[in-house]
C-alpha cells in the first residue's frame, strides 16, 4: 500500500448547517446575510479528508454517518470549490458534486463558532501547500532522472534567493573611504580634539602637560629658611597647625632650653 492510498482526516466539526443560496447577483461574492432560516436544508457533521493530492469536504449525518453531500477540492482550485462569504468569516459557499451524475450545485455552509471556520480554512490551505510541494519535488526528480535541467518552481526560487550567501569582501581595485574628524577643527571639537597636533610627516605629536599651579602664601606670612626646608611664620601660623600642635611645639622648645641651660635639674640629688 502506497502513501497515496491512505486517507487522512484533516479536520472534523461536529455541527454545521447547509443553506440554499440565491444566485450571485454581483461579482462581489455571496452574502450570508441574505440566507434565510427557512432555507436551511441540513444540520450535521463536517469532515475534511485527503487522499494523495485529492481533498474533499464531506457532509455526513451526525448519528448514522451517512453521506449527505460531497465537495471535492482540486489542487489549485480551492477558492472555486470553497468560496468565503463576502460579509462573514464564519460562512462559505461549497460547490457540491453528485458522484454519480457529476452535476454540481452551490450550498451555503455556516459554522457556529468563528474558530471552527478558521481551522477549516487552515486545514484546506495547509493541504494545498503540502500537495503543491510534493508535486514540485516529484517533477524535479523526474526531470533529473531523464537528464533534463531542473526548472525550479516559484517557491524554490524564492528560497534560493532568501538563503543565497552574500559575498561582502572587497573586490580587486575597490577602496573604502573613511571620513575622520581632525583634531582642533570645529567638527572634531570634543574630548580628544586638543590631544595632539601634527608634526613633520603628518605624525601626531602629543602636547606636554601643563605644570601644576604655584602656591601663594596667605597675606601676613613670610617664609623662613630652615634646615629642613621653608617654615611659614606669621600671625596665622598657629591657626594653620592647630592649637594642640602649637602647644606641643612650645613645650618641646622650652624643655630643650632647660637642657641647654643646666645639664642636671636643680631638684635632682647629686651622688
Amino acid at each position: 500500500m502506497s502513501a497515496d492510498d491512505i486517507e487522512h482526516t484533516l479536520f472534523v466539526c461536529r455541527q454545521v448547517s447547509l443553506y440554499r443560496v440565491p444566485p450571485k447577483a454581483t461579482a462581489g461574492g455571496h452574502k450570508s446575510g441574505e440566507w434565510k432560516v427557512a432555507d436551511k436544508i441540513f444540520t450535521g457533521r463536517l469532515k475534511v479528508t485527503a487522499k494523495g493530492e485529492a481533498a474533499e469536504v464531506r457532509l455526513e449525518d451526525a448519528d448514522s454517518g451517512d453521506l449527505f453531500a460531497m465537495c471535492p477540492v482540486p489542487i489549485g482550485q480551492r477558492d472555486i470549490a470553497v468560496e468565503p462569504a463576502s460579509d462573514s468569516s464564519r460562512n462559505f459557499v461549497l460547490r457540491v458534486v453528485d458522484p454519480a451524475s457529476k452535476r454540481h450545485a452551490f450550498l451555503g455552509l455556516g459554522f457556529q463558532e468563528r474558530h471552527e471556520a478558521f481551522d477549516f480554512n487552515v486545514a484546506l490551505s495547509d493541504h494545498e501547500k503540502h500537495a503543491q510541494r510534493a508535486k514540485d519535488v516529484s517533477s524535479a526528480a523526474n526531470s533529473a532522472a531523464s537528464g533534463n535541467a531542473i526548472a525550479p518552481s516559484i517557491a524554490q526560487s524564492d528560497a534560493a534567493t532568501l538563503y543565497k550567501k552574500q559575498d561582502l569582501s572587497l573586490k580587486e581595485g575597490q577602496t573604502i573611504k573613511i571620513n575622520m574628524k581632525r583634531p582642533g577643527s570645529a567638527e572634531g571639537a570634543g574630548l580628544f580634539a586638543n590631544l595632539g597636533s601634527k608634526g613633520s610627516g603628518g605624525a601626531a605629536v602629543l602636547k606636554p602637560l601643563a605644570p601644576p599651579p604655584s602656591y601663594t602664601p596667605p597675606q601676613g606670612q613670610q617664609p623662613q629658611q630652615v634646615s629642613g626646608g621653608q617654615q611659614w611664620q606669621g600671625s596665622n601660623s598657629n591657626s594653620l597647625l592647630g592649637n594642640d600642635f602649637s602647644n606641643f611645639t612650645s613645650a618641646s622648645s622650652s624643655q630643650s632650653k632647660d637642657k641647654q641651660g643646666s645639664a642636671t635639674p636643680s631638684s635632682w640629688a647629686t651622688f
